[in-house]
């Protein structure tokens, strides 16, 4: 009866988005290094207080098993947009150029292309990180700044979009608009890594606007988020209609270079909390905060889905434990590394007025629901009441009837997950415990040691990266040539302290589990496409 209630539940709601009532506009917040742990609404010790982020959370729903496909942020933000896992783009590890090529294969379509075709105006603002391609180089590395983008953000399935082409974190520092340069081309000058003017920094020499502004990049984010919701609300009036809309936000805060602004948004920022990473931890709430505050001042709040996540686990602990800040909230690992630190991240998900009988999603909902953050791509589809095709979202299943209500704990919305490492760092690196003196302080030899890993596994026909199988709450873990290194049963051992893939109680689980690995690593698909009740 629990069957025939929830089908009949799902069509009514299908149908209803069908006809175009409530279909809720959608504001994706996609934080940059933000941790479990970060958060005060996951972490009780964290010395970040965010109200406005914990307040979405006890009014909406808190995912506390969600994880990123990737431990790094390239490969999990071409697996967010798409609902495929990273190596089924053009590099397993993502896609870290910005001028040669994307992470995008032919064919292969975004969120933004599936919820197009229910009449959403589509943006993205922020990093992108996924590679583009301009129409005129000036030589194999110089792009010329005066030309289009042949392949970006328009191609990706947005109708507009404001860029940084990799994020403030290294160049080129600009944006781009619509696939053109912002500003006059003539302004891109070469720029040497270090402090600018005021509190602004530049990571790496490249190619950047002579006036650039680190510290500055939050604001203009999200003052154009709010012109793009001015201009589809006036868009909507002068054409008589009612276009939903979806916002892609991906913020500059957690990741390097730190300069928080002096202010943000009449708030005071710079020095608010422990250390200026923190700050810019920070800046993610403030800005949540006034996005909140656009949508309410609109009228849209209650009929908009706000999503908060990050694109990866937080950074390691020994930058921040001697302030008693722990980014991944008692979880091992950290950014980068395949255990549940560099993987797990804050999800948050609130659809309503914050009151129970005007909330789509009831308020006050913690789940542990195990989903990665490329499931949006599916739930979004669904909400949108598009399917996105056999050949599309190939690894994504939709959590919608998690947020309505309408699955129980005890049925898993997916029946396993895989998750990967940065290239080159499986369980055995970064070290743990005492850090072998030959790597102590020395980043080259680590790197050197890692690349040298990376390289004896691609040589034997291997990526080269960690993976991990989630399943019924335990993981196995396997290194970098896809051998079993570490089994944990996440239930009794959430800290992963303990080994037991040599159990031999648990021989049976690892060989189930390296079957399934294999099976989707073969898969054309791993998950069932996305079929809407007609």
């Amino acid at each position: 009866m629990k069957l025939v209630s929830l089908t009949l539940t799902l069509l009514a709601l299908t149908a209803a988005f069908a006809r175009g009532e409530d279909k809720p506009n959608i504001l994706l917040i996609h934080t940059d290094d933000v941790g479990w742990g970060d958060y005060s609404g996951y972490n009780p010790e964290s010395k970040i207080q965010t109200p406005e982020i914990d307040k979405l959370a006890k009014t909406g729903i808190k995912f506390n098993h969600a994880h990123t496909p990737a431990a790094l942020c390239a490969p999990t933000r071409y697996a967010l947009l798409t609902g495929n896992y990273p190596w089924r783009g053009r590099y397993p590890a993502g896609d870290w150029n910005w001028h040669t090529d994307t992470q995008f294969l032919p064919g292969q379509k975004t969120f933004a292309h599936f919820v197009k075709q229910a009449g959403y105006r589509t943006a993205i603002f922020g990093k992108a990180n996924l590679g583009l391609v301009y129409e005129t180089m000036i030589d194999d590395k110089t792009p010329d700044f005066s030309s289009k983008l042949k392949e970006g953000p328009i191609e990706w399935g947005f109708d507009y979009s404001y860029i940084i082409p990799r994020g403030h974190m290294t160049f080129p520092y600009v944006y781009y608009e619509n696939n053109v340069l912002v500003g006059d081309p003539k302004n891109v000058v070469p720029l040497k890594a270090g402090q600018l003017k005021g509190n602004s920094a530049v990571t790496a020499d490249g190619p950047g606007y002579s006036d650039w502004d680190s510290a500055d990049v939050g604001r203009t984010l999200t003052e154009k988020a709010t012109a793009f919701i001015d201009d589809v609300l006036a868009t909507n009036k002068a054409e008589g209609n009612n276009h939903p809309f979806l916002i892609h936000f991906n913020t500059d805060g957690a990741h390097t270079p730190h300069t928080p602004a002096e202010t943000l948004f009449d708030r005071k920022l710079k020095g608010e909390t422990i250390t200026p990473q923190t700050d810019m931890i920070l800046e993610t709430e403030i800005i949540a905060g006034q996005l909140v505050k656009v949508l309410k001042e609109r009228n849209l709040y209650a009929n908009t889905i706000i999503i908060v996540t990050s694109d990866n686990g937080g950074i390691p602990a020994g930058k921040l434990e001697k302030f008693g800040h722990d980014a991944v909230g008692g979880l091992r690992g950290s950014k980068s590394t395949i255990w549940e630190g560099g993987t797990r991240v804050p999800f948050i998900v609130h659809w309503g007025d914050d009151t129970e009988a005007g909330s789509k999603i009831k308020p006050g909902t913690a789940t542990n629901q195990v989903i990665g953050t490329h499931d949006l791509a599916a739930t979004f589809a669904e909400i949108a009441n598009v399917e996105p095709g056999e050949d599309q979202a190939l690894d994504s299943v939709s959590f919608l009837p998690v947020l309505l209500g309408k699955q129980s704990e005890d049925q898993p919305i997916r029946e396993s997950l895989l998750v990967q490492s940065s290239p080159g760092s499986d369980i055995e690196f970064p070290f743990v415990g005492k850090v072998p003196e030959q790597f102590r302080n020395k980043p080259q030899p680590q790197k050197a040691y890692k690349n040298s890993r990376a390289k004896a596994a691609q040589d034997k026909g291997f990526d080269g990266i960690a993976h991990a199988v989630l399943k019924n709450n335990w993981k196995l873990l396997l290194g970098l040539q896809d051998e079993p290194q570490f089994l944990a049963n996440l239930t009794q051992d959430p800290k992963e302290a303990t080994n037991l893939v040599e159990r031999p109680r648990q021989q049976e689980r690892v060989e189930e589990y390296q079957a399934i690995y294999k099976s989707i690593r073969e898969s054309k698909r791993s998950t069932p496409p996305l079929h809407l009740a007609k």
